[in-house]
Order: C-alpha cells, then sequence, then structure tokens
C-alpha cells in the first residue's frame, strides 16, 4: 500500500506535504537496502519489505506491534489482512535473504559516521551494551533461553506495606541482546549493531563474544584506532582489556570497586584503595538528566597498569560526589590523560553511555520488539533485525531534519503546558508523529 502510493505521484499530491515528506525521507533511506535486496528477491518482496518497515512505524500497541495479524492489516487495509499477513509471513520465510543483509548494511552506515566525526575533529563513540528479550509465556518457541528478567525483579521489589516478595534470581524464557550504537560528544546516536542470540539448542551460539570481536576487527582494518568504546561493569575483565589491547581499540570501562590495579609508586592495590591515594584536581558543576538534579563532582585521574596486559598503560579517572551522596565512580581508559580537560572530556563520553540504555527501553517499550511470535528463529531475527531499522530511521529523522521533526511534531502530534514547551523533543512523541501521518494515508486508501 505504501510503497504503491510513493509510487504514483498523483495520488501522492492529495496527501499533508509533511506525510509526503516523509514517504520519501523512508524511500530515501531504505533505497540502497531495498537495492541489494533486490539482487537477492523477488521484487514484490522487496514491495512489502518497504511496506512492513512502514507498518512497524504505525502500530503502537506494544502487546501487538509485530504480530503479523496486525502488520497484515496495515499493508494491505484491514478488509485484506489476510492477504497481508501473507505476503509478510512469506518474505520472513524466503531463504534468500537472512538478517545480515541488514547487519551488513547499519555497519556500513556506522562507518560512514565515523568518518564523518573524524572530518569534523570529533571523537568517535562506540557505545556497548546488553540487554534480554523476555518472551514469560512461551515455551516451544524456537530458539529460547534462559534469561534474568529484570522486569520481573522490578515487580517483586520491596514496598512498604505489602508481604515480603520471594527473594534471589528470577530466570525466564528468552533471548540474550547485545547491541552497539555510534555517537559523538553532544550528538544524536544511530545503530551501529544489533545482534541477538540463544545458549540452548540448535541454535546455540557465543555470538555475545563473536559480534564484539567481529566489530573490532572490522574497525581495526577499515578505519583504524579511531574512537573510543564505552561500557559498563559487565565488561571489565582481563578477556575484554586483552581483547581490545590484541585488536588496538581504545576503551572507556567502568571499572569494579574490588578489581586490582598496578601503580608505579603505590603498587598493587583493589581500585577503591589505590583510589584513596589520589585528591581531587578539579571541580564542576553538572547536570543528571537521568537522576534530574544537579551533582557538584571532582575529578582525578592516575596512571596504572595490569600484569596480564603487557605494553598497555592505562589511566583510572576518578569521579567523586563533593557532598558525599554518591558514591564514587572509576574509569578505566587506554588513552593517555595528561590533563584535566581530556580527563572531563572521557567524563563527559562515559555519561553517553545511558543512550544505549534509552535504545533498548524505546525498542522494547515503543517498538515492542517482545511482541513477535514468531516459531522459527531465523524468521524473528528478520523481524526484529527490520525493528532495529525502524528505530535508526527515527535517529535519522531527529538528527538530520530538525526543522521538520518539530513541524509534524505541532502538526500530528500537539501537545499542550510548559512541560511540553520546555522540555526536550522526545523520540516517543516522534515516532507517535509519524505514526498519525501515516495512519491518514492508510485510511484514505482504506475508504
Amino acid at each position: 500500500m505504501f510503497y504503491n502510493t510513493l509510487q504514483n505521484k498523483e495520488k501522492l499530491s492529495k496527501y499533508h506535504k509533511s506525510s509526503q515528506f516523509l514517504l520519501k525521507q523512508m524511500e530515501t533511506y531504505l533505497s540502497s537496502l531495498t537495492h541489494e535486496l533486490n539482487d537477492s528477491l523477488d521484487f514484490r518482496f522487496v514491495k512489502t519489505f518497504f511496506d512492513l518497515f512502514a507498518a512497524i512505524i504505525i502500530n503502537r500497541n506494544q502487546k501487538m506491534t509485530l504480530l503479523l495479524s496486525e502488520l497484515g492489516g496495515f499493508i494491505a487495509g484491514f478488509d485484506k489482512a489476510p492477504a497481508g499477513t501473507k505476503r509478510i509471513s512469506n518474505l520472513l520465510r524466503c531463504g534468500d535473504w537472512t538478517h545480515h543483509f541488514i547487519d551488513t548494511w547499519l555497519f556500513a552506515r556506522a562507518l560512514e559516521r565515523v568518518q564523518d566525526s573524524v572530518s569534523q575533529g570529533l571523537r568517535p563513540l562506540y557505545i556497548w551494551d546488553d540487554s534480554v528479550i523476555e518472551k514469560h509465556e512461551s515455551r516451544v518457541m524456537g530458539g529460547l533461553c534462559s534469561v534474568f528478567s529484570s522486569k520481573g525483579q522490578r515487580l517483586t521489589r520491596i514496598r512498604r506495606g505489602f508481604y515480603l516478595p520471594p527473594k534471589g534470581r528470577i530466570c525466564v524464557p528468552g533471548f540474550k541482546w547485545r547491541g552497539m550504537i555510534v555517537s559523538n560528544l553532544g550528538g544524536i546516536p544511530q545503530v551501529g549493531a544489533m545482534s541477538w542470540w540463544t545458549t540452548r539448542g540448535k541454535f546455540k551460539s557465543a555470538e555475545n563474544e563473536n559480534l564484539l570481536y567481529r566489530t573490532l576487527r572490522d574497525l581495526s582494518k577499515k578505519v583504524g584506532r579511531v574512537g573510543l568504546h564505552i561500557l559498563d561493569r559487565g565488561f571489565a575483565n582481563i578477556k575484554t582489556l586483552g581483547l581490545f589491547a590484541d585488536l588496538k581499540q581504545d576503551l572507556l570501562v567502568r571499572w569494579q570497586t574490588n578489581f586490582y590495579l598496578t601503580h608505579e609508586e603505590k603498587g598493587r592495590k583493589k581500585c577503591h584503595l589505590l583510589a584513596r591515594s589520589f585528591k581531587g584536581k578539579e571541580r564542576k558543576i553538572i547536570q543528571d538528566k537521568e537522576r534530574k538534579i544537579t551533582r557538584h563532582i571532582s575529578i582525578s585521574f592516575a596512571k596504572v597498569s595490569r600484569q596480564e596486559i603487557e605494553n598497555q598503560d592505562y589511566t583510572l579517572i576518578i569521579i567523586r560526589d563533593v557532598t558525599g551522596k554518591f558514591k564514587p565512580v572509576y574509569l578505566l581508559t587506554s588513552i593517555d590523560v595528561r590533563d584535566t580537560k581530556t580527563a572531563w572530556e572521557i567524563c563527559f563520553s562515559y555519561m553517553h553511555r545511558w543512550e544505549i540504555e534509552q535504545s533498548f527501553r524505546f525498542i522494547k517499550s515503543e517498538l515492542g520488539i517482545e511482541s513477535a511470535r514468531l516459531w522459527f528463529y531465523q524468521n524473528r531475527l528478520k523481524l526484529m533485525s527490520i525493528v532495529s531499522l525502524v528505530y535508526d530511521f527515527i535517529l535519522r529523522m531527529l538528527r538530520g531534519f530538525w526543522s521538520f521533526c518539530q513541524a509534524i511534531l505541532r502538526k500530528w502530534c500537539h501537545r499542550t503546558g510548559s512541560r511540553y514547551r520546555n522540555a526536550s523533543i522526545p523520540a516517543y512523541r516522534l515516532r507517535a508523529a509519524f505514526a498519525n501521518a501515516l495512519c491518514a494515508i492508510l485510511y484514505s486508501n482504506s475508504t
């Protein structure tokens, strides 16, 4: 439906200019990818791919966003929903393409972003993190494995006036998930890589290790030692340090307080004991946008090393809350830090790590990636890769068409109140505006 509307200029001209512009930008965004798919797939599958992309943007029902019978109604009209569902099913079942088409395409676009950042004199940031997709009620779906349920942990948190909840880890069926986004200081991120894997059954793999290794290897070959990889405490281990040292990539990882580091004068000590010897060199007042508070922090740094990693020195950056309300943060980086200016730059670079957390949250809550109900594992990977494409498209519109985003929000997702006038524009509202603009086309074609 949407592809045919885009090709029919007479019909397209009847709709609002914002709807026309949005469809054209979707075509521009997917043009190189659909061209590659066109070499392997029938042209009808390529049209279905475009319509499915638009249908995922429209369907904002979190519990049924990726339900094929729901999406079928959006691409073929609700009176012909079974036909639309069959078209989507045939596309996902087709063996002439895999989710690697999308993975390769996203990574190539990420490399372009890296080169643009370097040409502008900015340091590229590769932000990594892990998550899971929880399928609580599923049992026989292909590729399921045991994952730690953060949702279960949140729901059983102790609250005053209620019974004591059960203790211990809560594990449910699901899939492992690792993601990497590319950004720079003050910039809007874009998707670099999204990978899902399982630890059981026929499709058992160590994708969590393979994705990191493959990405570092490709970056080392194509762009060299450019940019900074930002990782959380889950990556704070010797294996990760050794991998980055072997492939000659810079990293910034939040170090564990009880992990050992070696200083030339202080010797080998635990991180928090070693940090006591270094007082703050400079103070600043920063805005903690996650907690919506202002914090007064100090920063200091010291040269350290690990005995297991030869010919590689690190810098330990210590960030303390002056008021003492929050625990110190210890950042370990392979970048040579010689002054407080560089140390502050590393500190603010780590603050960008929250963007990958927001990405996981948006894809789960707004794009409903946990609502996929496909039996077969490979088909599910294709559908989830298309979801990552949708998220990258929304970020691209925020990054490159800010004035259009403001206009479409006023037209298709108006909100009142000073809170919305003073706050930054969230991706959630923008997705709602896109959905409403595309719905106007859908409903006009359905009548």
